[in-house]
């Protein structure tokens, strides 16, 4: 279950129901110290709308142009790993990409997250 300064910190700062932060890194630091875990991490691609290869998603917030494409590859199993692990599997992915279809690599990637119970 959430705690309530947890639920608070996504009310503000997330800008969808799917935990989206701009400062991804921020929000994980707070989970954090406050006794919170990430069970799941779904990938997101940011891109011009008319460029998407993902599967709907959400406008950007800050640019209507843009917006942040759900492209349904997501890991499970972080419960158990540190917050400086999930910050380099995250950083890792986001340098090296993620193959999309056959030969589309996406390399601006933003992490959203499903929280341990």
């Amino acid at each position: 279950m959430i705690n309530e300064r947890i639920q608070n910190y996504i009310d503000n700062h997330s800008f969808c129901s799917e935990y989206l932060f701009k400062d991804w890194e921020a929000f994980l630091d707070f989970l954090y110290e406050e006794g919170g875990r990430v069970s799941s991490i779904l990938w997101w691609e940011h891109c011009k709308k008319n460029f998407q290869h993902g599967y709907g998603g959400y406008s950007d917030p800050d640019d209507g142009e843009w917006m942040y494409s759900e492209i349904w590859f997501h890991e499970d199993g972080f419960e158990e790993k540190s917050l400086a692990d999930i910050k380099a599997y995250i950083h890792e992915t986001r340098e090296h990409g993620l193959i999309l279809g056959d030969k589309y690599i996406s390399h601006d990637l933003v992490p959203s997250f499903y929280l341990a119970d």
